[in-house]
């Protein structure tokens, strides 16, 4: 025995409610404007996090191990370097402030703004983390960290 209501598919020329519903979502995200904030969600979030940080290179000879970092703008009294445990913590703080006059119309503006970023660095171990030392010039940050010296071990009979 068969229900009428128990046929799940579509008749001839309909189309499946969950389409319909589909479709209600597509045009609502469509419309103008919802498609205007998110747009606008799209470009805050795009452009506040996309300078957040800077990029990190480390490398490693025998005698030292090195960070560098490209800071290209920045000033030397804009970083901060602070050694944790088996960390190194980069910070840059940059503010500006921009003052204009206008003569002729007698006007006055002033502009004022700051940036923050700072990245953390895993050390290894075998560095003297104490006896780093940092120099910066033409936008190239570099921190030097000696390596501790090898100790090699006599085994006895």
């Amino acid at each position: 025995m068969k229900d009428k209501n128990s046929d799940l598919t579509p008749k001839k020329g309909t189309r499946p409610p969950q389409t319909d519903i589909l479709q209600s979502i597509d045009s609502f995200f469509s419309s103008s404007p919802i498609k205007g904030l998110l747009r606008q969600m799209d470009d805050f979030f795009g452009q506040s996090f996309a300078n957040a940080t800077f990029p990190v290179e480390t490398t490693e000879s025998e005698q030292e191990f090195l960070i560098l970092c490209r800071l290209a703008g920045v000033k030397k009294e804009q970083i901060t370097i602070e050694s944790f445990d088996r960390y190194i913590t980069i910070s840059v703080d940059h503010k500006e402030i921009l003052e204009t006059t206008d003569e002729g119309t007698q006007m006055y503006s002033k502009s004022f703004s700051s940036n923050r970023s700072s990245r953390s660095i895993p050390v290894p171990s075998y560095v003297k983390i104490s006896a780093l030392q940092a120099n910066y010039r033409d936008g190239l940050l570099q921190i030097r960290f000696p390596k501790k010296s090898k100790r090699q071990i006599r085994i006895e009979d």
